[in-house]
């Protein structure tokens, strides 16, 4: 089970903390991706001025974006399943039987509509990552601006 968001960004805050830690900490989660970085911040000041930081590696990023992209290909690839209840036929018609048939019909009903559950969470938090990826992106960039403009990055 994975540890509190905000407890494993303060036990990292002072060695730094990596993008992909920062995600795999609240996963299964919401924004957690901006959610780390607020935490890291707090942590950050909070933990006896070590100068801990947060870093933000933009290929980290995209190789959780992919293990989720390929969790979402295979929800939609175990939607075959549903087609099962559509070939299957009692094997005669007494009571067992049907009783067996309205069990699979009602089980493949409830995997159907716990399969679009999982498949809309997963895509969703695909759409979160892909656009925290993207504000921490334009913030950098932006920050880096702001720095060079105002003769920070010179020596």
């Amino acid at each position: 089970m994975p540890d509190s968001w905000y407890n494993a960004i303060s036990r990292e805050a002072q060695d730094g903390l990596s993008a992909t830690e920062a995600v795999s900490a609240v996963l299964p989660g919401g924004a957690a991706v901006g959610a780390a970085i607020g935490a890291a911040k707090i942590a950050g000041g909070a933990a006896g001025g070590g100068g801990g930081s947060w870093s933000f590696d933009p290929e980290e990023i995209d190789a959780v974006i992919a293990d989720w992209k390929a969790l979402s290909e295979d929800l939609n690839a175990d939607r075959d399943v549903f087609q099962v209840g559509a070939h299957a036929n009692a094997p005669s018609e007494d009571q067992p039987s049907g009783a067996f048939m309205q069990s699979l019909t009602e089980g493949l009903n409830s995997l159907r509509e716990s399969n679009v559950s999982m498949l809309d969470y997963v895509q969703g938090f695909i759409e979160k990552l892909e656009e925290a990826k993207r504000s921490i992106e334009q913030a950098e960039s932006d920050n880096s601006g702001a720095l060079a403009s105002n003769g920070a990055g010179e020596e």
